[in-house]
């Protein structure tokens, strides 16, 4: 594959693009990230180089949400490459994710390397997934955005707690999953829901069926059923409707007469095919013929894609043996009870993870708490108890000198006046993100009240901190308040002072008095204290 971009190049000497020729750009992306995605997993060939370049394409077009759909590209692609590179990309969309407050791929993220740390047999890497899946469950129940990212975000987890056997917790993902994706629900990603709710629902039925729980394994039939016939529609793949066809013929015959639609043997091999010879050896009167399948089946049945058909197969088998002898054989009673061993196990496993997602919520909401107690509620900065345990950090590690900008919009008051108070909220809402994109990470923009705001520069010397002010005025200036409101001009003064970190009362009264002179001589200028 050789795809230079995600988006036609625009023919030389066009006219300057619009917004709404960018929009479409910009959705051309989206939905070219999303093609590669299925042709990936479908087999096409990319290189990682490739994909970089669309994430740079991205970055420089200024669409986040493209950038990110290009990460994943790359973990999708390098899941068959070494484990350690495969965990290297979704580190890389972490950290994206995380940084762009997109909590939807942080979920989804997290789901992919809890996946991977599953399957890796190491004790304390299942821990750390575990906590890997409980957080991305918690952070999907309040995400909004992409309801695509969303609906794949949600099946990484239910695949996840698939290979837990955590079904009741699986199966509430593919629901969710339904509900982002809306009237999609036969996208590709729709297709997947529907295959693996029904198959999801199969391996629950075997084990029910194991255990000799008619009447949960009939509840659990009834919605398999439903499952089944949801998934029926054409636009499955072939393949895959065929392999639901095998499904509803093994459901058919641990529950005859339950009404499994197109119930059918059509052509199968290996690990489907051991499937059949289990309905095959369910639904036998003869039980030569029955021990028959049985056996073949668990020849065939893959215990890694299926435990607990393949389980199931192993109980029949003895179910059989013992019917054959007349008695209940030790060999039944065995299976009885590592079948009984192994779902009180797994009742364990999910209550463990039922409680360890009541742990995630209340943390995610004590975090959200002390959030809102350190943020402004308009312009999302830092506020007055953000400064002060801002500044308390610096003290701690020894920061000697920081210089204190205190920022106010010029005339104010007339902006609330002339184009109304909505628009003035707006007015700092815009500000407050032109001074997060001024800050460096070590840096704090803070809403100190009003239209006042604080910028808190650490070992900033006076002349770069002067240079810095005055860039951001400018930026103020230059912005395109029309774009709030037709004829809107916001212009804004700095004071500026610096000192000792212990001493910031003394510095901020500086700056103070430094704005006043700002503002006294026009305003639209930095006066340092």
């Amino acid at each position: 594959m050789r795809v230079k971009s995600l988006v036609a190049s625009p023919d030389a000497g066009r006219r300057p693009l619009t917004d709404a020729d960018e929009a479409t750009l910009r959705t051309q992306a989206s939905a070219g990230a999303e093609r590669l995605a299925v042709e990936i997993q479908d087999g096409a060939e990319i290189t990682a180089e490739e994909i970089a370049d669309f994430v740079r394409e991205a970055d420089q077009h200024g669409w986040p949400e493209v950038a990110r759909s290009c990460l994943l590209l790359e973990v999708i692609r390098s899941e068959r490459d070494p484990k350690e590179v495969h965990i290297a990309a979704i580190e890389r969309l972490l950290d994206r994710a995380t940084g762009d407050g997109d909590a939807a791929t942080v979920a989804l993220a997290l789901a992919r390397r809890s996946e991977v740390q599953t399957t890796s047999g190491d004790p304390a890497e299942f821990v750390a997934a575990n906590a890997d899946l409980a957080r991305a469950t918690v952070l999907l129940e309040g995400a909004t955005g992409s309801p695509r990212m969303r609906a794949r975000a949600h099946v990484n987890c239910g695949i996840v707690y698939g290979q837990r056997h955590l079904w009741e917790l699986e199966d509430e993902h593919y629901l969710a999953a339904e509900v982002a994706l809306h009237g999609e629900r036969l996208a590709d990603i729709g297709l997947v829901i529907l295959y693996n709710r029904a198959e999801l629902q199969l391996e629950w039925a075997c084990a029910l069926r194991e255990l000799g729980k008619t009447e949960e394994a009939h509840e659990r039939l009834d919605v398999a059923i439903e499952a089944l016939r949801a998934a029926d529609v054409e636009l499955m793949p072939e393949s895959w409707r065929q392999e639901l066809r095998i499904f509803a013929r093994l459901l058919d015959a641990i529950a005859p007469g339950a009404g499994a639609p197109n119930a059918g043997e059509g052509v199968a091999e290996g690990h489907n095919a051991g499937m059949l010879h289990l309905a095959d050896a369910l639904s036998a009167t003869d039980r030569a013929h029955a021990l028959r399948e049985a056996d073949m089946a668990l020849e065939l049945v893959d215990p890694a894609k299926s435990r607990h058909v393949h389980n199931l197969a192993l109980g029949v088998a003895a179910e059989i043996e013992a019917a054959t002898a007349g008695a209940e054989t030790a060999g039944l009673r065995y299976a009885r009870h590592l079948a009984n061993l192994r779902w009180e196990a797994r009742l364990s496993r999910l209550a463990s993870m039922q409680s360890l997602l009541q742990v995630e919520r209340l943390r995610s909401e004590h975090d959200l708490l002390t959030q809102h107690a350190y943020l402004d509620d308009l312009t999302r900065l830092g506020n007055r108890r953000a400064l002060y345990r801002h500044v308390d950090g610096l003290v701690t590690r020894g920061v000697e000198s920081v210089a204190v900008v205190v920022i106010d919009i010029d005339h104010f008051k007339a902006v609330n006046d002339t184009y109304g108070h909505a628009v003035g909220d707006e007015a700092l809402a815009r500000l407050a993100s032109l001074l997060c994109s001024a800050v460096r990470v070590q840096d704090l923009a803070v809403r100190i009240g009003g239209d006042e705001f604080m910028l808190v520069l650490p070992s900033t010397k006076p002349s770069a901190s002067r240079r810095r002010t005055q860039a951001i005025l400018a930026a103020i200036e230059a912005a395109p308040w029309d774009e709030v409101s037709p004829g809107l001009k916001v212009t804004a003064s700095a004071g500026l002072a610096c000192g000792d970190p212990h001493q910031l009362t003394t510095i901020i009264l500086a700056a103070d008095e430094a704005l006043y002179r700002s503002k006294a001589d026009g305003g639209n200028l930095v006066m340092e204290g």
